[in-house]
């Protein structure tokens, strides 16, 4: 499922060196599954040639003597009258290969008919006259447009129909190659046949949207799990206990990413947005106020999955090293199709200090490296700070969505008490949860702990949740922050 333009002028390439008996060299570059492979094919289809495929990488895995084997590879392809396609060019990209990369130009340049080389990479390695002679063509990543056809044409060979709304959603959501997109069309398939055995259901249930959303989760790109932490979203709206305003700002992020296809595609402003395609917003407050659970319920209400990045192996002592890593982070999202939650950003991204030395101006660049690579990124991007007043205003400036969440007052104190106790945990009758919320100031993660450690003290004598377990847990929650356990508004509450 190529761009027609791209059909159109391969076909004419290869028709001509066919028909002239001259040579026609390319490299196709992109991502994995964007078919690549299949253009070969439709090539030598078109052609009436074979096909002749080698795998440069399983070949340098399996130690194979690339210097013998090369040379035979293009008499082969001679021989048989085929076209001839290598895969995985990039492996010879590494130090140790490049020996065999040169070799391969020089091999390749003699070749007199049609050879195609695979690879990821968007330019050749610097070999002298290798721009010379192979021609580039880019492979990218199907654009909405083409991922909707893509959804459509495999869930019609399933036998699958849905609505056009969810193939929109499918389509807009996730930034999937034509090849991930057929594999989360049958994952969802053989999903759905072992659900249907497992409760002897014959025959299994209609694929719905969650079933599709779920299987194109899976098929996207994993290689954030080595760079930050999976949260799955355990939270919903109901958990998030915040000021309207606040919540009517969120659900304005969720909407901006379930429209973003309508608003940039069908009316145009794509076409006005160099950069800020995606969507980024910062939530500000004190620590324990719901800014991560916010993310969660987002993720949750997006069907997105949700990666925290780790400050603390981004940021680098040493020049350079944080934007490198930021690069690697940044460039596995792409393919991941996952929300980036930088948690307490103001310690990466404080207001830019004046230089004065060699090490301000290398932090200067990195701030400026980051605002550029969130600029780039088509996703989500969340940051959370305790400090907002520490934030650069050049950084703030670019943020989409400045959400505040305020230290609860009593009034939500309680709604957050009265949420926090699972259906299934016993409360006594004497628990007073509008008197905790009145009498102690504490945030939401405060209050999660304090419940938490009092339903382990009551567990511990199989009781209920009392008061004075609740009153125990609260005082273990104040020795950990610091606070005297001595004060009087703890001890008067105690006594009554």
């Amino acid at each position: 499922m190529l761009d027609a333009k791209i059909q159109q002028a391969l076909n004419a390439l290869a028709l001509q060196a066919k028909q002239a008996n001259q040579p026609l060299h390319l490299y196709f570059h992109g991502p994995q599954g964007v078919g690549k492979r299949q253009a070969a094919e439709a090539i030598a289809l078109k052609l009436g040639m074979k096909l002749l495929v080698a795998d440069i990488a399983t070949a340098i895995a399996a130690k194979t003597e690339l210097e013998s084997i090369l040379p035979l590879l293009l008499r082969e392809a001679q021989f048989q009258d085929a076209v001839l396609y290598l895969q995985g060019i990039d492996a010879l990209g590494s130090q140790e290969q490049v020996n065999n990369y040169q070799r391969l130009w020089e091999a390749s340049a003699q070749f007199p008919s049609i050879a195609i080389f695979g690879g990821v990479g968007p330019t050749l390695s610097d070999i002298p006259g290798s721009t010379r002679t192979i021609l580039p063509v880019s492979f990218p990543l199907p654009d909405f447009a083409q991922r909707r056809d893509n959804w459509q044409a495999y869930l019609s060979q399933s036998g699958i129909s849905r609505p056009a709304q969810e193939l929109d959603t499918l389509a807009d959501r996730f930034r999937l190659t034509p090849e991930q997109i057929g594999d989360a069309v049958a994952s969802a398939q053989h999903q759905a046949r072992w659900q249907a055995a497992q409760a002897s259901q014959e025959p299994p249930r209609a694929l719905s949207l969650e079933d599709l959303l779920a299987a194109a989760r899976a098929h996207s790109g994993q290689a954030l799990t080595s760079l930050a932490r999976k949260i799955s979203p355990r939270s919903t709206w109901t958990d998030l206990i915040l000021p309207p305003e606040g919540l009517t700002q969120l659900q304005e992020i969720c909407n901006q990413v379930k429209y973003h296809h309508l608003v940039c595609g069908q009316w145009g402003f794509e076409q006005k947005l160099s950069l800020g395609k995606g969507l980024n917003a910062l939530f500000s407050g004190s620590p324990g106020t719901g800014k991560t659970m916010a993310a969660a319920v987002i993720a949750q209400e997006l069907h997105l999955d949700l990666y925290q990045i780790d400050l603390s192996q981004v940021v680098s002592k040493y020049i350079g090293e944080t934007e490198k890593n930021l690069e690697r982070i940044f460039s596995a999202a792409q393919s991941a199709n996952a929300i980036l939650l930088f948690d307490e950003a103001d310690a990466l991204f404080g207001k830019r200090s004046e230089v004065k030395d060699a090490h301000d101006r290398y932090a200067n660049i990195e701030i400026a490296y980051l605002l550029q690579k969130m600029e780039e990124y088509e996703g989500v991007t969340l940051l959370t700070t305790n400090f907002r007043q520490n934030l650069d205003e050049a950084f703030t400036r670019r943020i989409r969505f400045i959400v505040e969440f305020p230290f609860p007052e009593a009034d939500y104190r309680l709604q957050i008490w009265q949420g926090i106790w699972p259906k299934q945990t016993p409360l006594a009758a004497d628990v007073d949860l509008e008197g905790m919320a009145r009498q102690f100031k504490l945030a939401g993660g405060n209050i999660r702990n304090i419940a938490l450690a009092a339903a382990f003290l009551a567990a511990e004598n199989s009781q209920c949740v009392t008061m004075k377990h609740l009153l125990q847990a609260t005082k273990r929650e104040f020795q950990k922050m610091g606070r005297l356990i001595g004060e009087e508004e703890f001890w008067q509450f105690a006594q009554k």
